[in-house]
Order: structure tokens, then C-alpha cells, then sequence
């Protein structure tokens, strides 16, 4: 059991808002942090999918596990879109810890809902946190190698979206705080998700 680091109930007001979604519909069910959360024109562009956004806060994957059965479980998705590790660095999870609680919420999602495929983005880095661009690296090679040994995930990259051919920051897909991607940062990063949700 990894020990909390943060105080779990820091976004309770964001959570009540997607408890409050339960009993929509929801075949796609985007499980996630900030990234996701202030994706506000989500579930209209993944409307044919019957998606539901759960990206709350500045969350961690701690949190996620945490408060997966009665913000997550009760949505029953078919399909989920995770995207965490911005925010376990800044927390003091180690890489280690976030590979953990990563695969501890896959679990219980495939031990719940047999035959549900699981799609996780990359990690992105950013000017903003570049400090942490090792962490990020090496997470998202983890993330790419679970993804070849598990049947039911699937993983998307986003370097590219991140940075050009030079390794510079592509701002421009960037909001103005150089840390969460805008809306050409969106529009490159929402055809990848459609066309792995196209193949489940």
C-alpha cells in the first residue's frame, strides 16, 4: 500500500460534479487530471462514442484509485481514456509509485468489467515542468511497454505533440501557462483517441 501524499479529498467539489453525471449513458469514460478536465468541448466531440468526462483537478493516479468505486465504478464504461503523470512528480510519488497505482485502477476496471479496453495517453511534458521531463520519459516508456503485454490496453503517444523535430516546445498547442495543452494541442490529440476507440 503506497502511503497518500496529498490530501485525497482536495477536489471533493469537482468529484461531486461527475458523481452527479452517473446514470448518463457512458460507453467511453475519460479517467483522468486536469488534462482532462479543462477539455471542456470533451464529451461534445466524443458524443457519437457516448463519452463521459471524469478528468478532475490537478489529480493524481493516487486519487484515481482512491476514488474509483464511487466516482469511476458506478459509470460501468466500456472503454476507458486514462491520462496521469503530470502531477505525481509534483506530489513526491516516485515513477515506481505511479506505475503502481496505474496498473492497481487498470485492474480493478478489467476485474469489474470483463472485456473493457483501456486507453492511455502518454504522459505530456511541458515547458512549465520540464524538470520532470525524466520522470515523464520514463513512465511513458513503461506505459508503451504495458501496452505490448496487455491485451487490453492500448497507448497513445503525444512527444510529438509536445515537441517539433528540434526538441523545441511547440507553444502553440500550449495554453499561455506552458503547462496544459490548448486547443491545437486538442485538436492533433482528439483524432489519435477516435481512431484507437474506432479499433476496440
Amino acid at each position: 500500500m503506497i502511503e497518500h501524499k496529498i490530501d485525497m479529498y482536495r477536489y471533493e467539489p469537482e468529484l461531486q460534479t461527475i458523481i452527479a453525471k452517473q446514470g448518463r449513458e457512458c460507453k467511453v469514460l475519460f479517467y483522468g487530471s486536469s488534462t482532462f478536465g479543462i477539455w471542456k468541448s470533451m464529451e461534445e466531440e466524443f458524443k457519437d462514442y457516448k463519452a463521459i468526462n471524469a478528468g478532475f483537478g490537478g489529480s493524481t493516479s493516487d486519487e484515481a484509485l482512491f476514488h474509483y468505486e464511487r466516482v469511476a465504478k458506478p459509470f460501468a464504461p466500456e472503454v476507458v481514456v486514462w491520462y496521469y503523470g503530470d502531477n505525481e512528480p509534483v506530489c513526491s510519488y516516485t515513477v515506481e509509485e505511479s506505475e503502481e497505482l496505474f496498473l492497481a485502477t487498470w485492474e480493478k476496471f478489467v476485474k469489474d468489467f470483463p472485456g473493457i479496453r483501456i486507453i492511455t495517453i502518454a504522459t505530456k511534458t511541458s515547458f512549465a515542468r520540464d524538470e520532470y521531463k525524466d520522470f515523464v520519459r520514463e513512465l511513458n516508456a513503461w506505459q508503451k511497454e504495458q501496452a505490448e503485454k496487455l491485451p487490453y490496453l492500448t497507448y497513445i503517444e503525444t512527444a510529438d505533440i509536445c515537441k517539433d523535430e528540434k526538441g523545441e516546445y511547440i507553444f502553440s498547442h500550449y495554453l499561455d501557462d506552458k503547462l496544459h495543452f490548448g486547443p491545437e494541442g486538442y485538436k492533433l490529440l482528439a483524432p489519435r483517441i477516435k481512431r484507437a476507440l474506432d479499433r476496440q
